[in-house]
Formats: structure tokens, sequence, C-alpha cells
């Protein structure tokens, strides 16, 4: 009896720090931090691969070889640092410093059908998929 009180609260416990850090989206690790509230997706670090949805916000990425894909729209990315790509439905400004980052996007809100990019550094790409 005493065992299966214990298991019951173990399980309880574990189910409330599961839940706990589920409803949180900022993760530390050696490899940097990634936040997201909803409005703003932040990543920054190294060697980050992760999946968001966004309706009109923004996407910073800073530190390298990270991935980051976007289902949805954002108003405004911002890369800098080496070897990060971002993927993303729709976008309408790019902002990128450093090299070798490359934003992959379907369609942009401007007139021109192209978002408007700022880019400085080598090797950095706005390509339409």
């Amino acid at each position: 009896m005493k065992s299966i009180k214990t298991a019951g609260i173990l399980a309880f416990l574990l189910l409330g720090t599961v839940t706990a850090f589920s409803q949180s989206r900022k993760t530390e690790s050696t490899k940097g931090v990634e936040q997201s509230n909803g409005k703003t997706i932040q990543v920054d670090g190294v060697g980050h691969t992760l999946n968001y949805s966004l309706n009109g916000g923004n996407v910073e990425v800073s530190g390298g070889d990270n991935t980051v894909t976007v289902k949805g729209s954002a108003r405004k990315i911002s890369v800098s640092g080496t070897g990060n790509k971002i993927y993303i439905d729709k976008v309408d400004n790019v902002a990128i410093e450093g090299g070798n980052n490359t934003v992959y996007y379907r369609t942009s809100g401007t007139k021109s059908g192209k978002p408007n990019a700022s880019l400085t550094g080598v090797g950095n790409k706005v390509v339409k998929q």
C-alpha cells in the first residue's frame, strides 16, 4: 500500500514538472538560448534545429549553424553569425549580417513579391523556394 501511495505521489510530481516546463518555450543549453513568446522568436547559440509557428511577428537568429523552420509569416527576420538557415512561408523584411546565412521564403507581402533585404557580409542570400 505504501509503495502504491509513493508511486502516485511521484507520478503527480512528475506530471506537474512536465506541465510547467511545457508551458515555457525558453531553453538554455550549452548550445545557447532559444525563446518564443508568440510575437518574437529568438534563437542564440550554435547548432539549434527548431520549428515554430508565427503569425506576423519577428524572428531573430544569432550564432552559427542554426536551422530554424517557421510555419506562417513574419514581418522581419534578423540574422547574424555564420551558417544559419531560416525557412519561412512568408516574410516582408530580411536583415542579414555575417557570412553564409540563408533565408528561404515562399511568398512575401511586398508589392514586388520579394522581401526587402539588407545583406551585410559574405555569402548571405535570400532565396525563394
